[in-house]
C-alpha cells in the first residue's frame, strides 16, 4: 500500500475515532455532522491552500460563534427537532441560519480565510445544536482536535516534502 494513501487513511480513521469519541463523551450529536466534512476534506487534499491549520482554525471557530450568536439572538430556545412546517418556530431557524452564513462569510472576507465545510458548523449552530457555553467549549475542543492532527499530517506526512498536493490527484 503506498504510505500516502496510509496516511490518509490512518489520519481519516483517528479523526473520525476523536469526533465520534467527543460526541458519544458528549451527547453533542452535531459535533460529527460538523465537523466530518472537514476531516474528509483534509484527508485527500491536506496541502490545499485552505486546508492550511490555520484556516481550518480560525473559519471553524468564526463559523462557530456565528451560528451560535445568530441562534442566541433569534431563535434562542427552539429545539432543532420541535420545528412544524410553516411555523414562527421554522421562520426563526431559518433567519438564524442565513444570519450565521452571512456574519461567517463577512468574516471570512475580512480576514481572508475560508474553509468550505466551516459553514456546516455555522448551520448546525444556528439551528441550535450547541445552545449552551458548555457545548461552545466541546465543539471547540473538537475543532482543535481536527486542526493539530492537520498540524501533524503536514509536518510528518508522507506528502511534507511537498510532491504531491492531493490524495485523488488532478481532474481533467
Amino acid at each position: 500500500m503506498d504510505e500516502q494513501v496510509m496516511w490518509a487513511s490512518g489520519q481519516g480513521a483517528v479523526l473520525l475515532v476523536i469526533l465520534a469519541g467527543i460526541m458519544f463523551a458528549s451527547g453533542l450529536w452535531g459535533v460529527l455532522i460538523a465537523l466530518a466534512p472537514a476531516a474528509y476534506l483534509l484527508v485527500l487534499s491536506p496541502h490545499a491552500s485552505e486546508n492550511s491549520p490555520k484556516t481550518v482554525l480560525v473559519s471553524h471557530l468564526t463559523a462557530l460563534i456565528a451560528g451560535w450568536v445568530a441562534y442566541t439572538v433569534v431563535a434562542h430556545g427552539i429545539a432543532p427537532t420541535s420545528i412544524e412546517p410553516m411555523s414562527e418556530s421554522g421562520l426563526r431557524i431559518v433567519g438564524s441560519l442565513l444570519l450565521a452564513c452571512g456574519a461567517s462569510t463577512a468574516v471570512f472576507y475580512v480576514l481572508h480565510v475560508d474553509h468550505p465545510m466551516a459553514y456546516v458548523i455555522a448551520c448546525i449552530a444556528a439551528i441550535g445544536a450547541f445552545p449552551t457555553i458548555l457545548a461552545l467549549a466541546v465543539v471547540t475542543i473538537a475543532i482543535l482536535c481536527v486542526a493539530c492532527l492537520q498540524v501533524l499530517r503536514l509536518e510528518f506526512g508522507p506528502e511534507s516534502d511537498g510532491e504531491s498536493t492531493t490524495l485523488v490527484g488532478d481532474f481533467p
